[in-house]
């Protein structure tokens, strides 16, 4: 699922060079693929790219990219393409700075030998958890929160809750105090804008910042060391979790289990508040899936399963090539850029016939929104969980549907799919 840091948009950042700029979305077709994602509607031009090279460059220097299911399959499983450049790992204004210790070492921002062994802690850590011991937590705030919040009153409040029931679910998890939920949520915020505007350049690259960024990220280590210290052998927290797991590999140290616990916060809030979102805009736009929930709630998870097909979270994201050689049948460089497209994928109809359709009921569905291949997300469980819960608990509120999908808007971005509601 989408990360704010290497999912974000492109178009100043020194780190960007080459991607191009990104311009805001609006009614008229999408400029460019980066230009998608916040657009209003994007699948139309999605198909035009389909429909023609698997695989393409604009311009002699510019980025790759790939849009038919078979080419982002290629991209995603290729040895030869990297989440990050070989020359820069880190982008050069985070190099130095609290951000660049949480950044280098997250585990998705990492190939090669290191990459197994973090990928491996953390999976088994998601993997460990009850999925009852997410749910009661995810009802009980979700309950909480709905009491408090109303989110049925106006598209504020809404947007409220939508973002706050991740981000608590996410960090009671980890056992952060709820003391500190305010804090910890404005110094994500932080982290995330710095890290996305040196990797991408939106928001755009000031001293400003990268000065917050770095303030509020050496305050999470500050805080997740206090933690990992004070956590029991026995203490059921994930960050424990994490901790023991990097232990069996004998690879890993603290640094390492701290930065991929708040890794997990910064891939988590948004990516699930977004997918909230988006089945919600969803079911004000097909009465039929709605009708159908409300007669059914268990087909709640039918739903999203075909939201994360349909209108995903992660529209793109970006790899690069390692060394010379072959990727989707189109001859390479090292550090060309490409960017796979996963929204048109998913929408290619070699993965889904008809796949414009909106079908809750749609057999042997398929969708690259957790990606493929050795980065692929392990946390889908966690997020589908929260997101049903926080539907579900709308839907009990009496959320008012008819024009909702009316009244929203999209974060920009040039990957994440943000829905904002409106009143």
């Amino acid at each position: 699922m989408a990360n704010p840091q290497d999912n974000a948009d492109a178009s100043e950042a020194p780190d960007a060079a080459g991607l191009g700029s990104v311009m805001p979305g609006g009614t008229g077709e999408p400029t460019h693929v980066r230009a998608a994602a916040a657009h209003a509607d994007p699948y139309p031009f999605y198909a035009r790219l389909v429909s023609g090279e698997p695989i393409y460059r604009e311009e002699p220097a510019g980025p790759w990219v790939a849009v038919s299911a078979a080419a982002v399959n290629a991209v995603l499983t290729s040895p030869l393409c990297l989440t990050r450049p070989l020359a820069s790992p880190v982008p050069e204004p985070l190099i130095g700075s609290p951000v660049a210790e949480i950044f280098s070492r997250l585990v998705r921002m990492n190939d090669g030998e290191i990459h197994c062994p973090l990928k491996s802690t953390v999976t088994n850590a998601l993997e460990g958890l009850s999925e009852r011991r997410v749910a009661d937590l995810a009802n009980d705030l979700a309950g909480y929160l709905g009491a408090t919040v109303m989110p049925e009153v106006d598209g504020e409040r809404l947007n409220q809750f939508v973002s706050a029931l991740p981000s608590q679910v996410i960090m009671s998890l980890l056992g952060v105090p709820a003391a500190s939920f305010s804090d910890v949520a404005r110094w994500m915020g932080d982290y995330g804008a710095a890290a996305a505007a040196a990797v991408t350049g939106v928001p755009s690259l000031t001293p400003a910042i990268l000065r917050a960024g770095a303030e509020s990220s050496a305050r999470l280590l500050d805080l997740f060391r206090d933690m990992l210290e004070t956590a029991q052998l026995d203490d059921g927290s994930l960050l424990a979790i994490l901790s023991r797991q990097a232990a069996r590999t004998g690879r890993l140290d603290a640094d390492q289990v701290i930065a991929n616990g708040i890794g997990l916060m910064a891939q988590g809030f948004a990516g699930t508040s977004a997918l909230i979102g988006s089945t919600l805009v969803a079911l004000a736009r097909y009465p039929d899936a709605l009708a159908a929930v409300r007669g059914d709630p268990a087909l709640i998870e039918q739903v999203i399963q075909e939201v994360l097909r349909f209108d995903p979270i992660t529209h793109s994201t970006l790899r690069f090539v390692a060394r010379d050689g072959v990727v989707a049948g189109q001859a390479m460089r090292p550090n060309d850029i490409i960017i796979v497209t996963l929204a048109a994928a998913s929408r290619d109809p070699a993965l889904n016939p008809d796949p414009d359709r909106f079908d809750i009921f749609r057999n042997r569905r398929r969708y690259l929104e957790f990606g493929i291949g050795v980065h692929a997300c392990p946390s889908a469980r966690l997020v589908e969980t929260i997101t049903g819960i926080a539907v579900t608990t709308l839907l009990a509120r009496g959320i008012v549907f008819d024009g909702l999908d009316k009244r929203i808007s999209y974060r920009p971005s040039a990957h994440v799919r943000m829905p904002v509601f409106g009143l």
